[in-house]
């Protein structure tokens, strides 16, 4: 079956099709969805091409499911294939067994729709993540230093502890050396795939953001600075509803003013922190104003945008429109900075826009069409 290349296939592999229809509902916003009543279908599927996910549940037919994981881990044998066995209760003696035969995780009955999410959303990004250990040193702390503070960041949110801002400056070390090697387009590439859209969409804005920085003379402390607030200016859409975050087509008027609440939500979380710096603060209460004073949340305009904030917006933006969603492809880096240089020009800075431009072409950052 041919889906979106923008969403991730996952494939249900269960013979009772009323749980199968339930599990594919709750994925299918995130997810291009396959259901198999049998393993016939399944392994011929399997021969043109592996989906990121599989849910195996105990009601497979004929086979036993151990048997099943054991053939698609004979045929995946690099482990590619993120598996999740769903168990009949939590007493079911074909957890471990699953386990063992090479299942990534487990999830029993009965569950939420939540902790389904959370499962498979999960899974994949330690699939992901398994993947930096290849790079070397720098670049693969730069992603897994950054997803930490990230996730503690998310842990601590809802409790209203604050993540101490030197934490997070100190992991940013490893990316801002990145930048100054001049090899950082794999930290690019290792977040491209990650299931967390805010994280990987912070982070892109992150090490762009400290690449432009470092293009325009500012020395290590002052890319710490731009790094850390590329990684936080976001942190906020973990309180905004996966619904609207992730819904395709335009937000109604009510869902746009949720979604801008994302900027006080960060604000809210910086102000626990007694030591986040003026620049951080800045990129992350900021980045969506415009020059002409038609941004959010304060219609700031002309000479009342902080220099910060007009660098974060011309890579936020750049970001956004190449990111890949669960709606939508991956813009053409080109073309975003057409639109960037010919229909931006009031809303932009085009000082940094062409600066940007400049040194994203260099670094191959962005690829021409023509090459």
């Amino acid at each position: 079956m041919k889906h979106s290349n923008s969403k991730r296939d996952v494939w249900i592999i269960d013979a009772d099709t009323s749980h199968s229809g339930k599990v594919s509902k709750a994925l299918q916003d995130l997810y291009n969805i396959d259901c198999f009543e049998n393993t016939g279908r399944l392994f011929e599927e399997i021969k043109k091409g592996s989906p990121a996910a599989m849910l195996i549940t105990g009601n497979t037919s004929p086979e036993n499911c151990v048997d099943i994981i054991h053939k698609i881990r004979e045929i995946d044998q690099k482990q590619e294939i993120v598996i999740i066995y769903i168990a009949g209760s939590e007493i079911d003696p074909k957890i471990e067994k699953s386990k063992q035969a090479g299942a990534n995780a487990t999830l029993s009955r009965p569950y939420s729709k939540q902790a389904l999410l959370n499962t498979v959303s999960n899974s994949l990004n330690q699939a992901v993540e398994r993947q930096w250990d290849a790079l070397p040193e720098t670049q693969k702390n730069a992603l897994k230093q950054s997803s930490s503070i990230f996730s503690d960041i998310s842990n601590v949110i809802s409790s209203g502890q604050p993540v101490e801002f030197n934490s997070v400056k100190d992991n940013c070390q490893p990316l801002v050396d990145a930048i100054e090697t001049g090899d950082f387009l794999s930290i690019l590439d290792g977040v491209k795939n990650h299931d967390d859209y805010t994280y990987a969409h912070s982070m892109r804005v992150a090490t762009l953001l400290t690449l432009l920085g470092h293009e325009a003379g500012f020395n290590n402390d002052e890319q710490l600075l731009l790094s850390s607030g590329g990684l936080v200016h976001d942190v906020g859409k973990m309180m905004i509803p996966h619904e609207i975050l992730n819904k395709p087509g335009r937000l109604t008027d009510e869902e746009f003013e949720i979604m801008k609440s994302h900027v006080a939500e960060t604000m809210t979380y910086l102000d626990t922190c007694d030591d986040i710096p003026k620049g951080v603060r800045i990129i992350a209460e900021q980045h969506h104003e415009k020059i002409d004073g038609t941004g959010y949340p304060h219609n700031l305009q002309g000479k009342d945008l902080n220099e910060l904030a007009r660098m974060a917006a011309v890579v936020d933006v750049f970001s956004a429109l190449t990111d890949r969603r669960v709606y939508k492809e991956p813009m053409p880096t080109e073309k975003a900075i057409k639109i960037m240089t010919e229909e931006m020009t009031s809303h932009l800075d085009q000082h940094f826009v062409k600066m940007f431009e400049k040194i994203a072409y260099d670094a191959k950052v962005i690829q021409s069409a023509k090459t």
